[in-house]
């Protein structure tokens, strides 16, 4: 029984991780009512206070999961289009550490930030490919 559950957790545990970074969805921001709508409208309005590290777990997200429009919602398009979203990872999967580098299989890059009324959206990624 231990060694099933400890098994489980192997497999469960990265999933959990990753799920972690990912913003909940809130079906009173897709109501009909002006401030929703307002607020989805632009991309740069920040939804909620996101620190450089939530910006960036949030991207490495979308990244993963090869997601570009959940990807523009923390990043401007310039930075989204520096990355290629059409390549699975195939096993290889992105990380960032908190030196404000995103390591992918065949480069890395450096992550800029913008701040805007106390939260964080990726400006801009310098791309290095091996």
């Amino acid at each position: 029984m231990i060694k099933e559950t400890r098994n489980l957790l192997v497999v469960l545990l990265p999933l959990l991780l990753l799920c972690a970074c990912v913003e909940p969805t809130d079906s009173s921001s897709t109501s009909g009512t002006s401030s929703g709508s307002a607020l989805n409208a632009n991309p740069t309005v920040p939804q909620e206070r996101l620190t450089k590290h939530d910006a960036a777990l949030r991207f490495l997200t979308a990244y993963i999961r090869l997601d570009r429009p959940m990807a523009l919602r923390y990043a401007d398009a310039k930075a989204v289009s520096k990355l290629d979203w059409n390549v699975p990872h195939r096993g290889n999967i992105p990380y960032y550490d908190d030196k404000m580098l995103l390591q992918f299989h065949g480069g890395w890059a450096r992550v800029y930030f913008q701040e805007i009324d106390g939260s964080f959206r990726v400006s801009d990624l310098e791309v290095h490919r091996r």
